[in-house]
């Protein structure tokens, strides 16, 4: 077995080197692990070469509705993946990743949850309406994936066009906001046609504290003058809502004319070029940094548990008069890491605790949010006649529910990271690295408001002038009626000055009553509208926030039942080889002890490289 190459005379050639060190450290650590039949460590480490032989760094493309997103990525590809159009253009998520050809696929949803299909299909077909794909046979798209053969993408990255974020209800804010977590870094997009609005600066907050990797590109800036005043007003909101994200001003046209004419002075002033810069220094080389920390940390702990048995028994062999203390101290650690498989070790207790102390307060943060909004809305109801605006009523809900869920998605994925890290210092606190805190799989978080109905329509409608009178003469000629009838008695007819004046004054009085039943109903059925609506809203959200969290548990349950399996195997293998090490006669000792240092030399070496490599806060963390 060749010995693993010195990092220190290769890793001047750059990250490909780098990759190529980690890769050779990976597969001698995987020979040895395979030797040993420990089958954990090998699938361990066949994940992390895999991670490493393709860093899959995820670029969120954001922003409200035809801001030039699809057409940003075309240009920064210099090829058409992405459809354009003077409509909503984006309807579907479409992941660009590297490829040496053109191609697209749908990913297509399965009846009962079962992995979803993927479909072959003409890259021309791109630039139709793929929701309803003939390919799809009228099955649910989940979301586009195209290849092409572009530079930019061959390092590692991966674009993910997203619909715009707004319309009636906003439709896809918990989906885009679903996809941060996942996201190494994010392209925010307003064009410079006006200032950012609110519902933008909403998002902006919400984006930027899930995924803070980001620029803000301020697009069209071919198409307006008066551009450089936008970006300067949007830099001032910036600054007042203490956001310091930069803004990078840049045209798609320009970079698209500059590309074909090879013009260097036109790319330079699409501004593309600090928008590559920032994409290549801040995105790509940082997340390989952290790709590659992680894969490292993973050679590093699984060359230690087979560290951990080779030198229990070269031990053993070398020193009988050890055997006794090392199996004490064997004996002990295992018990210590038995102990941390059970359910009620403290790190699980943590777990449990937490994810029921974090579900109870993010739906009762979601039912005040709800319960402000509907308070809100009944107050607007009853300031004026529903049925003469309910449209703009209805609108205005929407968008505050699509909000408030978009906030306490935020707010319950921050707190969940909280409580991982909690759970990580407790697990480590007992004696057992937890290696590196799971990062939170946030991929499905957030409600699709697709699934939602519209708010219903008001059936009342503003009443017509027939209506009034109708109402007002019915009222009145009672009025006459009874008032002519008194009258009568005094010798006068039934239709004299006074039973006219009574038969006005009770159609008034009768008009009103009705005009006032009339708004108390329609009020009431609007107010029942809202709460219904509110509350459809709230039963699906409550109870993807409660899958959601269930999820998180299980994830972080199962990573760090796994670590704690492997330390109790690893411990359990240098027990077995400790104690087969007394019963082995001479001559097979001598020729064991030579394999046994040449795999401790090889995995020293490993333990070595991997710590040359990572850098210095993985190292510390550690």
């Amino acid at each position: 077995m060749t010995q693993p190459k010195d990092p220190r005379k290769v890793t001047p050639g750059g990250p490909a080197d780098a990759r190529k060190v980690i890769v050779e450290l990976i597969d001698h650590t995987s020979k040895i692990a395979a030797a040993k039949e420990r089958g954990d460590l090998v699938e361990r480490l066949a994940r992390a070469r895999r991670r490493i032989s393709d860093p899959r760094i995820r670029v969120v493309i954001a922003g409200q509705l035809k801001q030039g997103k699809s057409q940003l990525l075309n240009s920064l590809l210099n090829m058409p993946v992405a459809r354009v159009g003077d409509d909503e253009s984006t309807v579907l998520a479409t992941v660009v990743s590297y490829g040496e050809q053109p191609s697209a696929r749908l990913v297509v949803a399965r009846p009962d949850g079962e992995e979803p299909e993927v479909i072959e299909i003409p890259p021309a077909e791109l630039r139709n309406d793929l929701r309803r794909a003939p390919q799809a046979g009228g099955r649910e798209v989940l979301r586009v994936e195209v290849t092409a053969p572009s530079p930019l993408l061959k390092g590692g990255l991966a674009f993910i066009d997203t619909p715009g974020v707004g319309g009636h209800g906003q439709p896809h804010l918990s989906a885009t906001l679903g996809l941060l977590p996942d996201a190494d870094a994010m392209l925010m997009l307003s064009d410079t046609s006006q200032e950012f609005t609110e519902p933008e600066m909403t998002f902006m907050r919400q984006a930027l504290e899930v995924c803070p990797v980001a620029v803000i590109v301020a697009s069209k800036t071919d198409l307006y003058p008066h551009w450089r005043q936008v970006v300067d007003a949007n830099a001032a909101h910036l600054r007042r809502a203490g956001i310091t994200t930069p803004m990078i001003p840049a045209s798609s046209a320009l970079r698209s004319h500059a590309v074909q004419l090879n013009d260097k002075e036109l790319n330079a002033e699409s501004n593309f070029p600090v928008i590559v810069k920032f994409l290549s220094e801040d995105v790509l080389s940082r997340q390989n940094d952290r790709v590659r920390d992680q894969v490292v940390t993973d050679v590093r702990a699984a060359a230690e548990h087979l560290m951990m048995a080779v030198e229990s028994e070269l031990s053993a062999l070398n020193d009988p008069q050890a055997r006794a203390a090392l199996t004490a101290d064997l004996e002990r650690r295992k018990q210590e890491a038995q102990d941390a498989l059970q359910h009620t070790a403290l790190w699980q207790q943590v777990l449990t605790d937490g994810i029921a102390d974090l579900t109870a307060d993010v739906d009762h943060d979601l039912r005040q949010r709800f319960r402000n909004i509907t308070a809100h809305t009944e107050q607007v109801i009853d300031a004026g006649d529903p049925t003469m605006h309910w449209a703009e009523i209805g609108t205005e809900l929407e968008d505050a529910v699509a909000t408030a869920v978009g906030d306490n998605f935020v707010w319950a994925y921050q707190r969940a990271e909280a409580m991982a890290a909690e759970v990580a210092r407790t697990f480590m606190e007992a004696g057992l690295n937890a290696v590196r805190m799971p990062a939170i799989d946030a991929r499905d978080m957030g409600a699709e408001f697709g699934e939602f109905k519209s708010l219903a329509q008001l059936e009342a409608k503003p009443l017509k002038v027939g209506h009034k009178i109708v109402t007002g003469m019915r009222g009145s000629y009672g009025g006459v009626l009874m008032f002519g009838m008194l009258t009568s008695f005094a010798g006068l007819g039934m239709f004299n000055p006074l039973s006219l004046g009574a038969g006005f004054v009770l159609g008034r009085k009768a008009y009103k009553e009705d005009m006032e039943n009339r708004m108390l109903r329609v009020r009431n059925e609007a107010k029942t509208n809202v709460r219904r609506f509110v509350d459809d809203v709230a039963f699906v959200v409550g109870k993807e926030s409660r899958d959601r969290l269930k999820g998180i548990q299980r994830q972080l349950r199962d990573h760090y039942r796994e670590i704690a399996n492997q330390t109790t195997r690893s411990l359990n293998e240098s027990l077995q080889a400790t104690l087969a090490a007394a019963k082995m006669e001479e001559n097979g000792r001598n020729t064991r002890v030579k394999e046994l240092e040449r795999q401790l030399n090889i995995l020293r070496q490993v333990v070595d490289h991997a710590e040359k490599l990572g850098t210095p806060a993985a190292v510390a963390a550690h």
